[in-house]
């Protein structure tokens, strides 16, 4: 049996969310699918709170997936913006991992022989993040 590679597609969620820096990563996403990378993992480390802007940019972004048969996974989520979307009841539709990594490595097929993973980091743009 083979072991199929896959691809994931890391993407650095930004502290302040605005329109542009929300449209510059559904752009990003939206190219990452073009490239067969509907596995997403969203480091969210840089996130001081979460609230409506947030959580809203986190469901695009796992509609964004959905649309392409693909999945988004939280990183390095602070414990309050987890506490956030717990309460939102919206918690439940992210995996969350204490690292990229660990996120990244989520996606390997569940077997005693893991396939190799290979990633991408996109950094967002912080100069629309006003």
């Amino acid at each position: 049996m083979a072991i199929k590679k896959r691809n994931v597609s890391v993407h650095q969620i930004p502290s302040i969310i605005s329109s542009a820096t929300q449209l510059a990563l559904i752009r990003s996403l939206e190219m990452s699918v073009e490239h067969g990378h509907p596995r997403f993992v969203l480091d969210c480390s840089r996130l001081e709170s979460v609230g409506s802007p947030e959580m809203h940019l986190l469901l695009c972004c796992l509609e964004q997936a959905m649309k392409n048969n693909g999945d988004v996974r939280l990183a390095a989520l602070p414990t309050k913006a987890h506490a956030a979307l717990r309460q939102a009841g919206i918690s439940r539709l992210f995996e969350h991992f204490e690292t990229t990594e660990h996120a990244v490595r989520s996606y390997q097929l569940r077997t005693a022989s893991l396939a190799p993973v290979s990633f991408e980091t996109v950094e967002m743009d912080t100069e629309y993040a006003a």
